[in-house]
């Protein structure tokens, strides 16, 4: 399906990610600065026996037709942007890796960087080439989400057995070359005070888009169109073509459910 704005731009739906938020508040000021704010997110991953809990600096994504977004608004937010996955692809996204928790491949994985790690320990190495090449494997876990596992939203309330995989995320990790922590244990991020803390270290790290990677705005309901508009006007350093072009693309969240894809 091929989805066209009113000034005759085309974008099919499968080239399409999706990003909700909560609040209106954080739509308007992701469109303000025509960027995200990268955060460190809470993981958990199982492999057999061992588990896996960390915090990791990312934006996230879903690869989904519009139809196919209910759940997703359910549990992030009625409030949204999709961009373009020529953008994605060109910012270095990468869609999440799934794994059953008893799988060989997260198995072997977790044994293997365990491994690495003792030998990484008790090399006599000093160029540090061992090191990179340890944190360059151990990366993957960033891409890595169980296919099905315990949901936790911030309400405390919990969901035993959720497909995360129906979410067929993507995600912007910044590099581990940047001078930032990689990987947070989880007792370190805890409250939302110590997760502050570790986000004010990321905050310099941006993830820009421009108004052409823009397929939708989505909001709540009609009552948040008017003020989203004002914001973008009172805020948005673009001519009057560049904001028609960008307003034209906001939609409700029930028309964009709603939609023939």
């Amino acid at each position: 399906m091929k989805i066209e704005n009113t000034l005759g731009c085309n974008f099919k739906s499968e080239e399409i990610l999706f990003h909700f938020t909560k609040k209106r508040n954080n739509l308007s000021l992701i469109l303000k600065d025509f960027s995200f704010k990268v955060s460190y997110a809470r993981e958990r991953i199982v492999g057999g026996r061992r588990k896996k809990k960390f915090a990791v600096p990312m934006v996230s994504f879903s690869d989904l037709r519009p139809s196919e977004l209910r759940p997703i608004i359910k549990s992030y937010g009625k409030f949204g942007i999709g961009l373009t996955k020529k953008w994605a692809i060109a910012n270095k996204l990468n869609p999440v890796m799934y794994v059953s928790q008893e799988s060989y491949v997260i198995i072997d994985f977790f044994e293997g960087i365990e491994h690495f790690y003792e030998i990484v320990k008790k090399s006599q190495d000093t160029s540090g080439q061992i090191e990179i090449a340890y944190n360059n494997v151990i990366n993957m876990l960033r891409y890595i989400k169980n296919y099905v596992g315990e949901l936790k939203r911030a309400n405390g309330e919990k969901t035993p057995e959720h497909v995360f995989a129906k979410e067929r995320e993507w995600r912007f990790v910044p590099s581990i070359k940047n001078n930032i922590y990689a990987f947070v244990p989880k007792n370190k991020i805890r409250t939302r005070y110590q997760k502050a803390y570790y986000n004010k270290m990321v905050e310099h790290i941006k993830l820009s888009f421009e108004i052409d990677d823009i397929a939708y705005i989505i909001v709540e309901n009609k009552s948040d169109i008017n003020a989203l508009i004002k914001c973008l006007k009172d805020n948005m350093k673009h001519d009057a073509l560049q904001i028609d072009k960008l307003l034209s693309r906001i939609r409700t969240c029930d028309k964009i459910i709603n939609q023939n894809d």
